[in-house]
């Protein structure tokens, strides 16, 4: 503990002392501290594991969120006994402020089918490009041990859609790529501006990098003022130049609910499993 010095002293009984004194409680602390739940680091080819039986849905979808967010940095597995199909990777990459219980139900339903359903944790408090290379190069390490895997499929919710678009160019991987960005502010919005560096192009729009052919893009958008993130905005952040990519535009209800920013993870992973709904 180098930040826990001892006052300078001339008298070696006084420094054995203070040593005896403190020693045992310099050591609890350290103890606690390497324990402490809310320490979110881990080396980057650690994968940690949650069963689908540790997050419930209906009424304790938010304590099952608080769980899912509270994992630390990196790769969360999401496990289930039903799965069994190891040919297909999934990972979720989470929005900025995330609380967790708007992928939950998503997340399970991935796992009960696809074995390697991962969530991907990161500091929102940092800038997309940042994240996006810890991404890259966290998923690379992570399929590099998985050989049967034959293709990926990322989705990235709001801020978290802006991290696995500037991820789409620093994949080199031999499989193919799906990369579905849902109501993603892909056009940039001025604070992140502010506080990132960030490219742009000549209509002031964020440039993202380009990708491989391998890779296949999709946008999904929630409509503009239905959706409480982005409709205090002027414009519609999620309208960006990107070339080469899909553009759906979700609809505005879903099973008589309004349909907008959190929601938009359940429709888009929903249509993804040939799960239908009603208006």
């Amino acid at each position: 503990m180098r930040r826990n010095r001892f006052p300078h002293t001339t008298g070696q009984s006084l420094i054995i002392s203070y040593r005896s004194r403190f020693l045992p409680a310099i050591l609890l602390l350290f103890v606690l501290f390497s324990f402490w739940p809310g320490v979110s680091e881990a080396s980057p080819d650690t994968v940690f594991v949650l069963q689908t039986d540790e997050l419930p849905v209906g009424e304790q979808v938010r304590s099952s969120g608080e769980k899912l967010i509270s994992q630390p940095y990196g790769f969360t597995r999401i496990s289930s006994d039903l799965s069994h199909n190891m040919k297909i990777g999934h990972i979720a990459v989470h929005g900025f402020g995330s609380e967790g219980y708007e992928w939950v139900g998503s997340l399970v339903q991935l796992s009960e089918v696809y074995t390697n359903t991962f969530l991907y944790r990161y500091d929102w408090n940092g800038c997309p490009e940042e994240a996006a290379e810890t991404l890259a190069d966290g998923i690379i390490e992570l399929f590099r041990e998985s050989p049967g895997v034959e293709k990926l499929v990322i989705f990235g919710h709001s801020y978290g859609g802006l991290v696995v678009t500037f991820c789409a160019s620093k994949l080199h991987l031999n499989i193919p790529i799906e990369i579905h960005a849902i109501a993603a502010p892909l056009a940039g919005y001025t604070r992140l501006f502010k506080n990132c560096t960030v490219a742009q192009d000549r209509d002031g729009r964020i440039a993202f990098p380009t990708w491989e052919n391998s890779v296949i893009y999709t946008q999904w958008r929630t409509q503009f003022q239905l959706d409480n993130a982005f409709r205090q905005f002027p414009e519609d952040p999620q309208e960006s130049n990107l070339a080469d990519s899909g553009i759906f535009l979700l609809p505005d209800t879903m099973d008589g609910r309004r349909l907008g920013h959190n929601w938009s993870i359940t429709w888009v992973i929903d249509e993804y499993l040939g799960i239908p709904h009603s208006p």
